[in-house]
């Protein structure tokens, strides 16, 4: 049986950053993890008790919290291999979106 990645991603409003940093996560996921993740998205404007919880100083943040060690990964998340290595997965050397790089 697969391995369920339980991901959470938190950011501030429906920003432009904000929806850069989910598309980026989703397009990560479904290229690495298709049907073996689970994505909540928290935006800390309106749950900031979550982010207070979880520790997170800045956004968009996306914090792995299964499989354990829990893990967090801050930015854009445009870097693929950051990414990739951030949630303990394999780096293929590809950009997700660099436009902010």
């Amino acid at each position: 049986m697969p391995i369920k990645y339980e991901l959470e991603l938190f950011v501030v409003g429906a920003s432009v950053k904000a929806q850069r940093a989910e598309q980026n996560l989703r397009r990560m996921c479904e290229a690495k993890l298709p049907g073996q993740y689970e994505l909540r998205i928290t935006d800390v404007l309106e749950n900031a008790d979550a982010a207070e919880a979880a520790n997170i100083l800045a956004t968009p943040a996306v914090v792995r919290r299964a499989p354990l060690p829990v893990r967090i990964v801050v930015g854009d998340l445009s870097d693929r291999n950051a990414l990739a290595h951030g949630l303990g997965l394999e780096a293929d050397g590809d950009e997700l979106q660099g436009e902010d790089r």
